[in-house]
């Protein structure tokens, strides 16, 4: 039976997807929240960028442990934990008990959870469908995704009309829940066979499994620390995002329905990039889709940064979003198909390592965003971005051929 159809993957898509839907959630209440209480670009940046200062010192554990142990087990008690942290964040909002420390604390622990779970949660993905599935399970949780950002914000909007709608906070971890009891089910129902079990012991016991030999093995690999460097760039996305909500008040005068809107358009063309990729995976499959596709994404950012219409600039997101999709994803599946089975958690959990780099761009952009102004904040970090892919790309041979 074809994997994708099974339980285990309804389970596992259910679990990481209603947790990015809190993550939706979070990202536009807090934001918001943020900007309303402060008004201030960069304590946006500086509060939405917790968790991502905190990943990239755990993330190698969880990707030590993803190697080591059962990553169901990692995976589903990471999961629990968060879970807990939320509450406590829409508890204290709740009763106003000095609500930007405490979403500062509670984003801290959310922070290590994240760490310890995203190697094995990403990891599970290859477990259940294999190899042969790989492209159509990483884009269905995508698409998933996509379609719960495009939803998610909208929904939000109908009811998170101010600051002072704190009720609103309990969404975070009712959804949370939700995905604890898929993931749960799924540690339930996904049984490792006798000969899986067997390896995970004997590799434990007798292999190398330390977080250096993971980050040497990476390193010696030309096409592995080529994307992981250009995994870095997610930097300069990180700095737009705490300036999306100050576009949508200011610039195109929207309120909090127009950042709404803006965040569910760029979610529409990740649905739709979603799709794309496994219809045409020789298309996109390769490091010259990679550099293309960011390319095209820097460009429209720049264009969507000196936008003055919101129709034009839903238009602009969308079309983003769909290629930041591609780019995002084909990263993902190249360094999960060409590392090896014993090093394949810890350099999925380097890779989110590096990508945390977005939560230092949620800092530099709200604070560049003050110093030099929003738009000079993006035309940089765009442009930066594309230099940074086409060095790369013109400095490896053995890159440009990279293909899965």
């Amino acid at each position: 039976m074809n994997p994708l159809l099974q339980r285990n993957f309804i389970f596992l898509t259910l679990a990481n997807c209603l947790a990015f839907c809190g993550w939706v959630f979070r990202n536009y209440i807090i934001n918001w929240y943020v900007l309303e209480k402060t008004n201030s670009t960069f304590m946006v940046g500086l509060i939405a960028a917790i968790p991502t200062l905190i990943v990239p010192f755990v993330s190698p554990f969880g990707g030590q442990l993803a190697d080591k142990f059962s990553r169901k087990t990692v995976f589903f008690i990471s999961r629990a934990a968060s879970l807990g942290f939320f509450f406590f964040l829409a508890f204290f909002v709740q009763i106003d008990f000095y609500p930007l420390l405490c979403i500062a604390l509670c984003f801290v622990g959310i922070g290590f959870t994240a760490g310890f779970e995203i190697a094995a949660s990403r990891n599970l993905i290859l477990d259940v469908v294999g190899f042969k599935y790989l492209t159509w399970g990483n884009s269905i949780t995508e698409f998933v995704n996509a379609f719960l950002s495009t939803a998610g914000p909208l929904f939000m909007a109908l009811f998170f009309t101010s600051a002072s709608n704190t009720g609103i906070f309990f969404s975070m971890p009712i959804v949370q829940t939700l995905s604890v009891i898929a993931a749960f089910l799924l540690f339930m129902s996904f049984k490792e066979t006798k000969d899986e079990k067997s390896e995970e012991i004997d590799d434990g016991l007798k292999k190398d499994k330390s977080i250096l030999d993971g980050v040497l093995y990476a390193f010696r690999s030309t096409n592995i620390r080529i994307l992981l460097i250009l995994s870095s760039t997610l930097l300069f996305w990180g700095l737009s995002q705490p300036l999306i909500p100050k576009i949508a008040r200011d610039a195109l005068n929207s309120g909090s329905t127009g950042y709404a809107i803006l965040l569910s358009s760029d979610a529409v063309g990740c649905m739709i990039g979603a799709i794309a990729l496994p219809l045409f995976p020789r298309i996109f499959r390769n490091s010259k889709a990679i550099v293309f596709c960011i390319t095209a994404y820097s460009l429209l950012f720049i264009i969507f940064a000196l936008s003055k219409s919101i129709l034009l600039s839903v238009i602009l997101l969308a079309l983003g979003g769909f290629f930041h999709l591609i780019w995002f994803t084909v990263i993902i599946i190249l360094i999960q198909t060409i590392s090896d089975t014993d090093h394949k958690g810890r350099v999925v959990g380097l890779f989110f390592t590096v990508i945390q780099a977005y939560g230092l761009g949620f800092l530099l952009g709200g604070l560049l965003g003050e110093l030099i102004g929003i738009t000079s904040t993006i035309i940089i970090a765009s442009l930066l971005s594309i230099a940074i892919h086409l060095v790369a790309f013109g400095s490896s041979r053995e890159f440009r051929l990279l293909k899965s």
